[in-house]
């Protein structure tokens, strides 16, 4: 992805530390997710196993639990880390500049 551009997303006062929201980013469903630790996070808004908005799932530290099945994965890399999924979320870069939010899709 060195080719592709950063784009703008989210002022980063527009989400607290343990909130996650999703924004659309060119076609991409993309999640945003600031952990508590204060680390920001870009995974796919879609799960792997079963096309759930993973934006309505539950953050628990640096896990991600899927609403529908109870998949989960890694904010940090998008792996697996919990049945029934297996495959990966999709991650994305993330920098923030000037307090903004910015991903690399």
């Amino acid at each position: 992805m060195p080719d592709q551009p950063y784009l703008p997303a989210l002022p980063l006062a527009e989400l607290a530390p343990g909130a996650m929201r999703c924004v659309t980013l060119g076609d991409e469903p993309v999640l945003l997710v600031h952990t508590k630790d204060g680390a920001v996070h870009a995974v796919h808004n879609i799960c792997s196993h079963a096309f759930a908005k993973m934006d309505e799932g539950r953050l628990r530290g640096n896990r991600l639990i899927c609403p529908l099945h109870g998949a989960s994965f890694d904010v940090r890399t998008g792996a697996v880390l919990g049945a029934p999924a297996n495959a990966p979320l999709r991650s994305y870069p993330v920098r923030i500049v000037d307090g903004r939010i910015e991903v690399q899709v």
